[in-house]
């Protein structure tokens, strides 16, 4: 039987457990903390540090990794994994910088497809910010901190930053942080998410989804990593065109193509990219070098094809085509009350029903004495499938619904479509 390591504790990591527990593997877990979910369906777990593959038993039996989250591949988890011959569905920390670093990205798309990013400016000091104020007009500016920052970090003038003083201020914190910082213009337009397998050399898309970043109805309050998402039977969006789709495939593998070029290493996992539709045609917001979540969700719990075969064809430098269940999807996030914020409720008891029609992933929850508790953040992602998004919208918030504790949820996740 193939075992499999997975490293990581979330929704986006028990989405990934349950499809490659579908797929019959043995599955080894690594965690920060206990989720009660991906424990289910593990054969061994340990709780440490995501990154110190010293202190995972067994590592000789394993016969590859797949990494869910985006901190340890920054820190070089799949290279360290690698040297100790244990194929990795994750990049290694030279190409996952297309994610780990927004400057490294920007000039990397500057070089491979140059007219899918917008006006921006690297700033290292307080005149390069100031340079890039009257370049792009202090209105149109975006602030995007060069490193990880949860999915938090990105200011936009006129909803996170009030006047030039707030702009000048917030990038050169991130200076002080990252030794640069990214100024560029804001777009305009529809968003939209491509995920995809890699292989080094081939990019082979999964169905479209649409994620719902505020914290609130009706898209307001602060960004969150998403309260929602949902996805079409078709596997498309309504709002995109073909030649959409094809124009973000198409930076996708430049990129691909640009990473090898310049690292001489192969980019092998999952890309995930988050575009926009613009006037001026499809631009790269950024891109993330893993599963998105809630996205993982979505995708992987209608995927047809055994996860365990796409995986090991990723690391064969073979990628296979998957098929996927022509069916629509809804995920509508628990969270604590108070999220996002410092006044959110954390170890508190969730209550989960014991049956529901819905697919339940956990998410930033802990167990213990088998009772389920919240952190700070998102809690569980509950996911139905029908087939139309209405079907499935009411699937979900029927078992939302069921969710006792001191929670909270958007009510109008793919309202209307």
């Amino acid at each position: 039987m193939t075992r499999v390591l997975l490293i990581g504790h979330g929704a986006r990591e028990h989405a990934i457990a349950a499809a490659l527990h579908r797929a019959g593997v043995s599955l080894v877990s690594r965690m920060v903390m206990r989720n009660p979910g991906i424990a289910s369906l593990s054969e061994t777990v340990s709780i440490g540090d995501l990154s110190d593959v010293e202190a995972i038993e067994g590592l000789s039996s394993i016969d590859y990794a797949v990494v869910g989250p985006e901190q340890p591949l920054s820190e070089g988890v799949a290279d360290a994994l690698e040297s100790r011959e244990i194929p990795c569905v994750g990049p290694r920390k030279a190409v996952a910088r297309i994610e780990t670093s927004k400057i490294f990205a920007r000039e990397l798309l500057s070089e491979v497809a140059p007219s899918a990013i917008p006006a921006y400016v690297v700033a290292h000091n307080a005149s390069d910010v100031e340079t890039a104020i009257v370049e792009i007009g202090l209105e149109r500016i975006v602030v995007k901190p060069d490193g990880l920052t949860g999915g938090k970090g990105v200011r936009i003038f006129g909803e996170h930053l009030n006047n030039k003083e707030d702009v000048l201020a917030y990038a050169q914190q991130m200076i002080a942080r990252d030794g640069g910082v990214v100024l560029e213009e804001r777009l305009e337009g529809t968003e939209f998410t491509v995920q995809s397998f890699v292989d080094g050399r081939h990019v082979v898309p999964m169905p479209l989804v649409r994620d719902y970043k505020r914290a609130y109805d009706d898209d307001k309050g602060p960004n969150t990593g998403s309260m929602g998402s949902y996805s079409q039977a078709d596997h498309g969006l309504d709002y995109l065109s073909k030649s959409d789709i094809e124009s973000a495939l198409s930076i996708m593998r430049a990129a691909i193509d640009g990473l090898r070029k310049r690292t001489g290493l192969e980019y092998k996992g999952i890309l995930y990219g988050q575009f926009m539709k613009t006037s001026a045609g499809v631009k790269v917001i950024e891109f993330n070098a893993r599963f998105g979540d809630p996205e993982a969700m979505n995708v992987l719990t209608i995927m047809k094809t055994s996860a365990d075969d796409m995986f090991q064809s990723i690391i064969d430098g073979h990628v296979k085509t998957p098929q996927f269940d022509p069916l629509a999807t809804v995920c509508v996030y628990v969270v604590p009350e108070g999220y996002p914020g410092a006044a959110v409720v954390r170890d508190a008891e969730i209550r989960v029903p014991d049956t529901m029609k819905s697919h339940l992933y956990y998410a930033s929850v802990y167990e213990r004495n088998g009772k389920v508790y919240t952190t700070g953040s998102r809690s569980i992602g509950i996911l139905a499938t029908g087939t139309t998004v209405a079907d499935a919208r009411e699937q979900a918030y029927e078992d939302v619904r069921r969710v006792g504790g001191r929670v909270r949820y958007r009510t109008d996740i793919a309202k209307g479509v």
